[in-house]
Formats: structure tokens, C-alpha cells, sequence
């Protein structure tokens, strides 16, 4: 008590260095100060020094029962008649103590504010409560106050006339002349208003208490001083023994505000284990019946005292023209009434255990009865027939099949009488697997719509009113030992030219299937293209990088010298220093062992996939699937020149076609084509397949239509003039799309697949924009056969006739007429 009063101390001196007073302090605060230290002082003495005190205070009393002995007889000679010794006395004695009384009135109203601020008290006051504290105060001698002998002195004589005028004058001016009381300011903490004893115990304020862990002491308070660490830290060495030995470990936390160990008692624990487990905290039981807070009956005074408005008593204009609009409606038809049901006086019974018919239908529900299950046969019987009985054997065949296979799923037994017969043991599993199939399976009637058959179907035209169009084999030509890799016609129709991956290109005649000319070139064929001028006799052959122009010479001799006569005159283009061309040209074979005179070489840097012509015959473009921005590129013959029209990389190019008819250029990724302008090198359109990877593409001779086929089995036809998207997807081949054609001259498009089949559609391209095209099936066309999965690697149709040659990896080619 003694440290606390000293701390206490210590506090407000604190505050008085903060907010000094030199005001003195009232008479009765002083001695409640006093008493007060006495009081704590107290408590700190020994046993002796409490008995020196009880001697003291007996002494005490006896002297102050003499003192009122001796006050008793001076009052006694008062009334006995003495008088003072002078009036003015008397005048003095009266006017203390009307100051006293005047001032113990004061200090009486000011009793609570001494008291509320006693805790502001100067620094000297509290030195004499903490001296005074040291030994026992005596109590001050009870003595008759001047108010008292004034009135006692006022029973006996008259006082002396005062004006009353100018008493009350005097008092007034004596208070105000009075100098006032100032008392020391009392400044509460600003965590005053809460009742957390986080806030009593630490006074440093909310900072990081990260801050002093290193420090002994914990912050400061107001005056600067510092406030020391309740608790020790502990080491992890004093952790772990306490873990050993304590046994409040698992329930004692630290707590980093106060510095202290707080041990959780049970209820602590508990509001933890409720609060971790979701539940509310302190509660016990969260779903307490709810208390009804409204009455829930009706009132028979109304909640309030407005009267009902008129418009409540008259029916609304709207309703009645409702209600009208409603009576003609019945009246004329148009909505019929329920017709009331007659109440039968029998309720009706029903059988629970009758079998459900199948009349019997649920109201207003489209309800099929489940299904019953099969009556019982005589391998079910307890005595079957001996034809039903199996053997040793079967028996042993039976156990060794699966479930599924067995033909039923018990093996028949024969019993003397039916109370031998045990149960069945799988009677439950079969009960529970028929529940599920009724459950699972959705049984509802539907109504099925009376619709024919043959109305779905398009009307189309007859395939004998589309001819011609091939429809047998009718020419084969034998001779590459190895898979085909392409084939082209010379534009005469006179001659076919192939390339095989046993590295020839042989020329063959078309009439006879003999072939007339065989080219080594010792390395596998990729692509072959004829030059699509009749003037001219040039055979684009594309074998690894390198792409080789020669000329066939199975033609005239005219056409045979104009094409010499072509290639003589072409003329490279000016090199310019210090830049290597991305293509190479090279007059001859460039050294490679040929048996055939090459009129140009054309080296690239990876592998050619494709090579196509211009409808010109002086240009022709390649494809480099592996190439980045290398992977198109246009060749000039007469120029002897390669541009390279893309500079970004294009990865994915498959495929590259021109347009017939206008300096357009087709370009075929694995999933779109786009469509660019030659003149102005720019975008026109960009045609969204559907398609995983794109295989083939061909254009319409007139330049309004493409078709481009995948290797997903499918194949679109998109009219350009229409939509992005594809008009007509066509899914008919069971395997990937190989090569797309159209014809130059018939209405016909083919396509070939490694299924060894070619479809030939009947394809009519109207001249009238809001008319579709007719797109009709007309024949498929088999005969090669599939090899590790592939079959026919690409048909061409013949230019003039409307024929179809097609090429396979068994190393036939066959002509379709």
C-alpha cells in the first residue's frame, strides 16, 4: 500500500510539473490530506508502534475530557453573569465568525470539487501528507466555534444594531475582495472511457510493442519516465523447462502489451474451443426458442385512428371493366369453366396390393407404369424337372463364367418339400438393383410427332439428270514402285505427269497408260505441277529444298521451242552488294545428277511442301510449313526473282492457292484462311474454318466459292460473297481429307481420302446472288487399296473431259470416266 501511494505520488507530481499551481490549499483539504496519509502510514507500522498509539490516544482522551471540563465551567460563569472584557471584542468575535461561517459555507458548496480534484494537488502538499504519514496525528482538541459563542453571547445580551443595508454591503464587498481558490487542472487519460484492462495495465498508447524487446522497460508514460516490464521475457531454454515441469503450459499465453503471462482458466479455454469451432461464444444454447415480441392476434382496435377513405366503399371503374371484359368472354366461349364434380357419397377403396394396371395413369401426368418383372420358370421351382438339373460339370462351368455371361444367375436345386428350401441370398442385391434401374431410368411418355420420313429429305435432283460425271474405272497406269505423291495434267489433256517417293517423275499418255518418259532425280518427290498455259510445256518439280523447272518436251515441237525460247530469254535481276538473296537461282541442275536437262533451279532453305501456278504461267508460289516469315514466297520465271511477300513469321501455313480471275492470294493456315490483295497488299478477308488442321484447298474457276478440306473428316464450302463462316459443311469421309478439286469446264468438285474413296458432288454456282448453290452428291468412286492407313493421295480432274484421275501409295494411278 505504501508502493502505491508512493507511485500515486510520483504520478501527480508528474502532472504537477505538467500544469504548476502555487495556490495554496483550503484548511479542510489539508486535514483530509493529513488524515488520509495517517491512514496509509498505518498500515506500515509494527506491532509496538500500534500499542505506543493506543497509550497515545488514551492519553489524548483524557485531556480532552479535561478541556471540556474546563470550557463547561467557563460557560457556567457566562451564564452566571460575567461580562466580556470589551464590546469591541465581542464585535470582533462576531464578525470572525460570521467569515467563518461565511467561509465554511463556501468550502461546504465546494466539497465536491475538492474533492474531484484532490488528485491535483502542488508538490509541497504532498510532501507534508507523506511526512505526516511517518507518525501518528493527533486529533485537534474539539473547542465551542466563534458561531457558537456568538449566539450563545446573543442569548444572554442584545448585539450591538448594525444597519442591515450596510451589513449586507460589507458581505459583498468581503467576497469579493476575497481572493478565490484555484485549484489544480485534472486531466483525464484518453483511454478513460474504455473498461479494457488492457488500457489500465499499459499506458504507453497503441505503437508496435515490437519496438522494446530488446529493452527493459516497456514505453513511457506522461512525465517521460519509464515504464518497466511486468513480466520477464523467458528464453527458449526457460520455455522448455516450463513445458517440462509447469503444468499450465498448454493454457498460459504471453501477452506482448503488458508483458505478462496469462494463465486461460476452464471458461477461457471453452470460449476459445467455441469460437474455433464456429459456435457462438458464452452461449449455451445458440437456437433458443424465439420470443414473440408482437402479438400475433388481431386487435379489434385498429392501430390507428384515420378513418376509412371513400374510395374503399366504392368499387373501382377498372375491376368492373375487368370484371365485364371476363363475363362476355365466358358467355361467348372463349374461356370455359371447370364443370363442378359430384361429390360421391362412397369414398373410393383402394387395393394396395393389386398390381398396377397399365390404364392406370397419374392425373395430369404423362405416367408409364415400371415395368414387371418376369414370372418365375421351372429352373426356379424347389422340385424343377431332372432336364433342368445341371451336372458336375456345368455346374463348374457355370462358377467360372462372369456375371454377365451367365444365362441365369442361380444354379437350379431340387428339394424334398418346400420348407427345406432355404433363402435366397441374393434376393436383397436383386430388389435393390431393379429399385435402381426404376429410378435411374426415366420413364414419360412423349408425343411423338407423325412426321414422313421422306419430307426430311431435300428435294434433289436425279443423278442420271446431273451427267456426265465418272462413274467407273477405266484406265490404270503401273510403274512407280513406291507411294505416289502427286499427280498433274498437262493442259493439252494429252499427257499425265507423276512424282513417286522412289525419286522418278514419269510422263505418261493418257489415251494408251504407256509411259513414254522416266526423270531420276534419286531423292523423294514432293509435289508436281504442270504450267497451266497451252503455249507452254513446263513442269514444276519440287524434291526436299529445291524446286526444279524443266520441260517435259512431249508436246509439239512449236510449243516445245517457245518454251526453250522462254526460259532462254528470262533475265536475272541486278545483285546488290553486301546482301545475300533469300533464294537462290541457278541456270541448269546446279550439280545435281539428273537425267533430264533443267532449265532453272530454285534452292530454298528448309523443305517445299507445295508448290502452285499462276494462272499465267509466269509466276508460281511455294510453301515452307517449317519457314517463319520465309514460309510463302513468290517466284517471277522471266525475272528470275523471289519476293517474299510476308515479313511477319507464319508458322502455320499449309496451303496457298491464287485467285482465277483477280489479283487475289489465298493463303491457309491450320485453321483459317485469309484472303490478301496483291495490289494493294492488304487483307480483304479472313474465312473462319471450324476445322482442327486444314489439309487441302481449291477455288471455283469463276472465283466466288472455295472449298477447303481437313483432317477431321470434314469439308466446308464457303461463298465469298456471303459470310465468314462456312455455307455448307459436309461430313461423309470416315477418314482425314487428303485433296480437294474443281473442275474447269463441269459443274463438279471432288474429294479424296485415306478411306480409298473419292466422293464427286455435282456443284452448281448460279449467276443470281439470292439463289444458293446447288451442292449435290452424285457418286463415290473406290478401287486403290489402304496401306499402314492411307489410301488415295490426290485426284485432279482431267482440263477438257469430265474425267478424274487419283493417285494411292500402292503405286497405281487410275483414270475415272
Amino acid at each position: 500500500a505504501a508502493a502505491a501511494a508512493a507511485a500515486a505520488a510520483s504520478d501527480e507530481s508528474g502532472m504537477d510539473d505538467l500544469f504548476p499551481t502555487d495556490f495554496p490549499a483550503s484548511d479542510d483539504e489539508q486535514d483530509d490530506e493529513v488524515e488520509g496519509a495517517a491512514l496509509v502510514g498505518a498500515f506500515d507500522e509494527s506491532d509496538e508502534d500500534w500499542q505506543a498509539k493506543d497509550e497515545s490516544d488514551s492519553q489524548e482522551g483524557e485531556e480532552e475530557d479535561k478541556e471540556e471540563d474546563t470550557d463547561e465551567e467557563a460557560l457556567a460563569q457566562e451564564l452566571a453573569g460575567d461580562e466580556p472584557e470589551s464590546d469591541e471584542a465581542d464585535d470582533e468575535d462576531g464578525d470572525a465568525s460570521s467569515e467563518e461561517g461565511h467561509d465554511e459555507d463556501d468550502e461546504d458548496d465546494d466539497d465536491g470539487e475538492s474533492e474531484s480534484e484532490s488528485e491535483g494537488e502542488s508538490d509541497k502538499t504532498k510532501a507534508e501528507a507523506a511526512s505526516a504519514s511517518a507518525a501518528p496525528t493527533p486529533k485537534p482538541k474539539p473547542s465551542v466555534s466563534a458561531g457558537k459563542q456568538r449566539v450563545i453571547v446573543g442569548k444572554l445580551k442584545l448585539a450591538p444594531v448594525v444597519d442591515e443595508e450596510e451589513a449586507r454591503v460589507k458581505d459583498m464587498y468581503a467576497k469579493l475582495t476575497q481572493p478565490r481558490e484555484r485549484h489544480d487542472m485534472r486531466i483525464e487519460s484518453s483511454d478513460s472511457d474504455t473498461e479494457d484492462d488492457e488500457h489500465s495495465l499499459n499506458t504507453v498508447g497503441r505503437i508496435p510493442m515490437e519496438w522494446y524487446t530488446d529493452h527493459e522497460h516497456l514505453g513511457y508514460d506522461r512525465s517521460g519516465k519509464k515504464i518497466l516490464k511486468r513480466g520477464v521475457q523467458k528464453d527458449r531454454l526457460d520455455k522448455f523447462l516450463d513445458k517440462m515441469e509447469s503444468g499450465t503450459y498448454g493454457r498460459t499465453i504471453f501477452d506482448p502489451v503488458t508483458g505478462e503471462e496469462i494463465v486461460l482458466t476452464d471458461e477461457d479455454v471453452k470460449l476459445i474451443k467455441q469460437i474455433q469451432g464456429g459456435n457462438f461464444p458464452g452461449v449455451s444454447d445458440p437456437y433458443e426458442d424465439a420470443i414473440d415480441f408482437f402479438s400475433h392476434e388481431k386487435q379489434i382496435t385498429p392501430a390507428y385512428s384515420r378513418p376509412e377513405p371513400k374510395r374503399s366503399f366504392i368499387p373501382s371503374r377498372w375491376e368492373h371493366k375487368k370484371i365485364m371484359k371476363l363475363v362476355r368472354s365466358i358467355r361467348k366461349g372463349r374461356i370455359k369453366l371447370d364443370k363442378p364434380k359430384e361429390e360421391s357419397e362412397d369414398e373410393p377403396v383402394y387395393d394396395i396390393w393389386a398390381q398396377e394396371a397399365d390404364d392406370v395413369r397419374m392425373p395430369n401426368m404423362l405416367h408409364i407404369a415400371a415395368p414387371k418383372a418376369a414370372p418365375p420358370t421351372h429352373a426356379e421351382s424347389y422340385n424343377p424337372p431332372p432336364e433342368y438339373l445341371p451336372t458336375e460339370e456345368e455346374a463348374e462351368k457355370w462358377k467360372q463364367q462372369h456375371q454377365e455371361d451367365r444365362e441365369r444367375n442361380f444354379l437350379p436345386a431340387k428339394y424334398k418339400s418346400l420348407r427345406l428350401v432355404p433363402a435366397y441370398d441374393k434376393f436383397l442385391t436383386e430388389r435393390f438393383h431393379r429399385c435402381l434401374d426404376l429410378y435411374l431410368c426415366p420413364r414419360a411418355r412423349k408425343i411423338k410427332m407423325n412426321v414422313d420420313p421422306a419430307s426430311l429429305i431435300p428435294q434433289l435432283p436425279s443423278p442420271k439428270d446431273l451427267q456426265p460425271f465418272p462413274t467407273a474405272v477405266s484406265l490404270t497406269y503401273n510403274g512407280h514402285e513406291a507411294k505416289i505423291t502427286a499427280i498433274s495434267v498437262d493442259p493439252s489433256g494429252d499427257w499425265l505427269v507423276s512424282g513417286s517417293e522412289d525419286g522418278t517423275v514419269r510422263v505418261w499418255e493418257v489415251a494408251s497408260t504407256r509411259c513414254v518418259k522416266v526423270i531420276n532425280f534419286g531423292k523423294p518427290i514432293t509435289s508436281v505441277r504442270c504450267s497451266p498455259l497451252n503455249t507452254m510445256s513446263l513442269v514444276a518439280v519440287v524434291v526436299e529444298n529445291n524446286l526444279y523447272l524443266l520441260n517435259h518436251g512431249m508436246c509439239s515441237k512449236a510449243i516445245t521451242a517457245a518454251t526453250d525460247a522462254f526460259c532462254d530469254s528470262a533475265t536475272p535481276p541486278m545483285s546488290k552488294s553486301g546482301k545475300t538473296p533469300p533464294v537462290m537461282w541457278v541456270r541448269g541442275a546446279n550439280g545435281a545428277d539428273i537425267d533430264h536437262p533443267i532449265k532453272f533451279t530454285i534452292s530454298m532453305r528448309l523443305d517445299v511442301q507445295q508448290v502452285v501456278w499462276h494462272h499465267r504461267g509466269n509466276y508460281l508460289s511455294t510453301v515452307l510449313p517449317d519457314g517463319s516469315h520465309d514460309a510463302v514466297a513468290v517466284h517471277c520465271v522471266s525475272k528470275m526473282s523471289t519476293q517474299l511477300p510476308f515479313k511477319k513469321k507464319n508458322r502455320d501455313v499449309q496451303r496457298v492457292c491464287f485467285h482465277p480471275t483477280q489479283p487475289h492470294f489465298l493463303v491457309a493456315t491450320k485453321t483459317h484462311v485469309r484472303i490478301y490483295n496483291l495490289q494493294t497488299q492488304t487483307l480483304i478477308k479472313k474465312l473462319l474454318t471450324g476445322m482442327k488442321w486444314l489439309s487441302s484447298m481449291a477455288v471455283h474457276p469463276r472465283g466466288d466459292n472455295v472449298i477447303v478440306g481437313s483432317y477431321d473428316c470434314r469439308l466446308s464450302w464457303f461463298d465469298l460473297d456471303l459470310s465468314s463462316k462456312p455455307y455448307k459443311t459436309l461430313r461423309y469421309h470416315r477418314q482425314p481429307l487428303r485433296s480437294v478439286c474443281f473442275h474447269n469446264g463441269y459443274p463438279l468438285f471432288a474429294s479424296c481420302s485415306d478411306d480409298s474413296s473419292i466422293h464427286i458432288f455435282h456443284a452448281t454456282v448460279y449467276d443470281d446472288l439470292n439463289q444458293n448453290p446447288l451442292i449435290v452428291p452424285v457418286k463415290i468412286l473406290k478401287g486403290h487399296r489402304r496401306i499402314n492407313g492411307e489410301g488415295i493421295t490426290d485426284c485432279i480432274f482431267h482440263p477438257r473431259q469430265p474425267w478424274i484421275f487419283s493417285s494411292g501409295v500402292d503405286g497405281q494411278i487410275r483414270l475415272y470416266t
